[in-house]
């Protein structure tokens, strides 16, 4: 993450599931080096407003969305399956920087 701290960009992760779910998952992990939100309720608000929440399926698609610091989104893109690509990801926010 020292990378993206660098650009002076701030890496969260946002997920419909509890604060003791993100727990019992970064433990898992062995720590994460960036905080996780729970968009837990109401259930998917976050999301909902990146248009990221699915209805038929009761939780959100992963995504990468980067937000520059007067809050406008200015990339967003779905990762359907596998780990985001991290380089892709530092690019796109060394264009807005």
């Amino acid at each position: 993450m020292s990378r993206f701290e660098a650009l002076n960009a701030q890496v969260l992760g946002l997920s419909v599931d509890s604060v003791h779910s993100h727990r019992a998952f970064a433990n898992v992990l062995g720590g994460l080096d960036y905080p996780l939100l729970a968009d837990f309720h109401p259930k998917g608000e976050a999301t909902k407003q990146y248009s990221l929440w699915r209805d038929d399926k009761g939780y959100s698609r992963r995504a990468i969305i980067i937000v520059d610091g007067d809050g406008i989104v200015r990339q967003s893109y779905i990762i359907e399956k596998g780990p985001p690509d991290v380089e892709a990801v530092l690019s796109a926010v060394k264009e807005i920087v």
